[in-house]
């Protein structure tokens, strides 16, 4: 096989595989090359959520697993197909999700929205934990954090922001005891 027809066949194959022509699975997946093949959810994952309009659907798609598999976003992606849908859902949209794993840290978060806004994406983007999700937390006010449109600033709702500081109470609460058992003579046993 020449050169030109390999490179149409690797063209072709990559091309295929798009959100639009998928008809067996609700889901495209794209990994970053430091994620294990056998990895699942982290506790306290999480994704910015894109709800792509169906005409843009399989370029964006292009972008975002191109950009995750290149190690520049979270540490996973996926995009919805057209048989991915809801009830109540808009049909002229699909989800594509990039995922991190700690909504704790925001410093990373901010990263991967600051990359996304670098893609040219510029839609809002809602950001949800994958608790939230197993416990159905969905529609408005249920977003973690929100990045307007353009925006490349993490807004934080009041109520992520006290879950945020408990979170960070607690951490340092088990640091002090920790610390306090290590320094507490230890006991003789007779």
């Amino acid at each position: 096989m020449d050169t030109k027809t390999a490179l149409s066949a690797q063209y072709e194959a990559a091309t295929s595989i798009v959100p639009s022509r998928e008809s067996a699975e609700p889901w495209l997946w794209a990994d970053a090359p430091d994620t294990p093949l056998a990895e699942d959810d982290h506790p306290w994952s999480g994704k910015w959520l894109w709800f792509t309009p169906l005409s843009l659907l399989d370029r964006s798609w292009a972008t975002i697993r191109a950009a995750t598999e290149d190690g520049l976003l979270g540490y996973r992606s996926k995009a919805g197909t057209l048989i991915n849908t809801r009830r109540m859902s808009d049909d002229t949209r699909r989800p594509i999700c990039v995922y991190t794993r700690d909504w704790h840290d925001i410093p990373y978060v901010q990263r991967v929205l600051t990359n996304l806004r670098a893609l040219g994406i510029v839609d809002v983007l809602l950001y949800k934990t994958d608790s939230d999700i197993r416990r159905g937390h969905y529609g408005a006010g249920a977003s973690t954090y929100i990045a307007p449109a353009t925006k490349t600033t993490v807004v934080i709702p009041k109520g992520t922001r006290e879950a945020l500081d408990h979170h960070h109470a607690a951490r340092a609460q088990a640091r002090k005891t920790a610390a306090a058992r290590r320094k507490a003579p230890a006991l003789k046993h007779n």
